[in-house]
């Protein structure tokens, strides 16, 4: 006949207690991991707009169980796309790809600025917020809404030939031109963006 065998309770007892110390040691790693003031329960100060960037980046997971497994609030009621346009690590539309210069037009165009106009992200009226969105108007010359100066009748002055001649002359050089999201840094053009002064002058950039 086969024996049973029969752990004896004390043995029973040391097995549980040694599982428990497992399950605290994986805890204990997921907790060294915590963003959260261990007095307070919350964020530290700072944590946003530019705080919680290299943290979310590098161990997102630990968001998890306060901002839910799919970042949709969970317990703290607060979902990632609150702000962002994208999902819990994109900030813009994901069909943005790296192309944020020229697909953000559609988009204001389409559903307003409101989304970007909050104090985290372009600031409250578009003026730029710090380690976060830039001013409308770091690119744009017309203001938030209009890439280029607009005349009193309200026509683009790219649009009209003469007129960005004008402008150009005016201020005496094309420096508000020349970066890499509007006509390139050398006036060569930029994709979906500026096209390159040579298209139209034939030799140099000025007539």
């Amino acid at each position: 006949m086969s024996q049973i065998n029969k752990t004896s309770p004390a043995w029973a007892l040391v097995a549980l207690m040694f599982g428990c110390i497992l399950s605290l040691g994986g805890c204990g790693d997921a907790s060294s991991q915590s963003d959260l003031d261990p007095e307070s329960g919350a964020h530290p100060a700072g944590w946003l707009p530019a705080g919680h960037v290299s943290p979310a980046l590098s161990h997102i997971n630990t968001c998890q169980p306060c901002h839910g497994d799919d970042f949709s609030g969970g317990i703290s009621k607060v979902a990632c796309t609150q702000c962002h346009l994208g999902d819990q690590i994109h900030v813009h539309p994901l069909d943005w790809d790296n192309l944020v210069y020229a697909r953000h037009a559609t988009y204001v165009n389409q559903h307003g600025a409101a989304a970007c106009a909050n104090a985290f992200c372009h600031g409250t009226n578009l003026q730029g917020v710090a380690a976060s969105g830039p001013s409308c108007t770091s690119c744009h010359i017309g203001g938030a809404f209009h890439v280029h100066p607009w005349t009193s009748t309200a026509q683009d002055l790219a649009a009209t030939p003469p007129l960005h001649a004008q402008f150009v002359l005016t201020h005496g050089n094309t420096q508000t031109c020349r970066n890499v999201v509007c006509h390139g840094a050398q006036l060569q053009g930029v994709l979906l963006s500026g096209p390159p002064c040579s298209a139209c002058h034939f030799g140099t950039v000025f007539p």
